[in-house]
């Protein structure tokens, strides 16, 4: 199977480049015409979806004063511009079933995927989506780690339930639905794509049972993430489903350039730029509520902190194409890496097409990838 290729979206200035710099370097974030250009050029890339992420507070007062997470583009409401600007381009949207009832996702999901034509998926997040003390306690701050996903689990059958287009009938311990609601049906069938990033047990357990797509930090040991993976597929098979169902997408950040000392000169200008400040405010929120990264932020020095502020969890693929693509390859053959989502920096929509014609072709030419159009624009 030709593995897929997606953008983390840009609806932030430079989440993934701890940088004022670099953040400022980028282009308007709050403009329709940024976002529409952003959007073409992903299809002209021919890359397979994009993905947002989303929150609701930044990492701290730093990281606030620098943009870097602030301001932040609710990605649903972002998702309509690039669907509708794009024929082909799929996109992924988080939503933190924390904040939001399950019926509304179930109606914005609907709607977003019956006015692409089948075009929309959904990242599941259980947290607060705030990095400190929740912004309303009563809200989401009720609930433990694994109640939040028992709760997200249970908002995934009242989600599937509604986009059937069949009355709803369900009764559980966090919620309890009866009745008919008034919303499109999916285009996909049974639902929505469904994407989750959980590391824990219990967010294992919720992968297992409901993703197609699990992402995971690039620079993961290869036989913790054989491991993790593992776990989730024998999951999915005691819940009924096929161990290939869930299928891999790797975080790498990528510089593509005609030859490795370009892409170096690049990749040096975002490290330098680097503010450490930010990278310590960032490290401390970011282990104080997500586990997936565990393994990857230890204690550090000064150039390993410069290396998470330049590309955080990912994977750093600096160099030439022909460099970039050996190693994605190597990803997918013994990784067993179904997919990439790309980290860019500076995310023009030059710099996307600049990587889709000079990486896509060579990832063809490896027999590991094959244009969207070849496959029926398929998942």
């Amino acid at each position: 199977m030709s593995i897929r290729i997606g953008l983390f979206y840009p609806n932030f200035y430079a989440d993934h480049a701890l940088s004022g710099t670099v953040a400022d370097a980028n282009m308007p974030l709050e403009s329709f015409e940024t976002h529409r250009a952003v959007a073409r050029a992903c299809e002209d890339a021919q890359f397979d979806y994009v993905f947002m992420a989303d929150g609701m507070a930044p990492y701290g007062p730093k990281t606030h004063e620098a943009r870097i997470r602030d301001p932040l583009l609710m990605a649903p409401l972002l998702a309509m511009t690039v669907l509708g600007e794009t024929t082909h381009l799929r996109c992924i949207t988080t939503l933190h079933t924390s904040w939001h009832h399950p019926l509304t996702i179930a109606r914005m999901g609907a709607t977003l995927d019956s006015m692409s034509n089948g075009r929309w998926g959904i990242n599941v997040v259980t947290g607060a989506g705030s990095f400190g003390p929740p912004l309303d306690p009563e809200a989401v701050g009720q609930f433990d780690h694994d109640q939040r996903y028992q709760r997200a689990a249970e908002a995934m059958e009242v989600m599937m339930q509604a986009w059937s287009g069949e009355p709803l009938d369900f009764a559980g311990d966090y919620f309890t639905v009866k009745g008919q609601i008034v919303a499109p049906v999916p285009v996909q069938k049974p639902r929505p794509l469904v994407v989750s990033a959980g590391a824990s047990d219990a967010g294992r357990a919720f992968a297992g049972r409901y993703a197609d797509y699990t992402f995971l930090p690039g620079r993961m040991a290869k036989d913790e993430l054989l491991r993790r993976i593992g776990d989730m597929r024998n999951i999915a098979v005691e819940s009924g489903r096929q161990a290939s169902d869930i299928r891999v997408q790797m975080h790498a950040s990528i510089c593509v350039r005609e030859t490795a000392e370009e892409a170096q000169k690049y990749s040096d200008w975002v490290a330098e730029n680097v503010d450490l400040d930010l990278v310590v405010e960032y490290l401390n929120a970011v282990r104080a509520q997500i586990s997936t990264y565990d393994d990857i932020y230890t204690q550090m020095g000064e150039l390993q902190m410069r290396e998470i502020g330049s590309v955080s969890g990912a994977r750093k693929m600096h160099g030439s194409a022909d460099a970039v693509a050996d190693e994605i390859e190597m990803l997918h053959r013994e990784f067993n890496a179904d997919g990439i989502v790309i980290t860019l920096p500076i995310w023009s929509p030059d710099e996307i097409r600049q990587l889709g014609a000079l990486l896509m072709p060579r990832l063809a030419a490896r027999g590991i990838w094959e244009p969207p159009a070849e496959r029926n624009h398929g998942w």
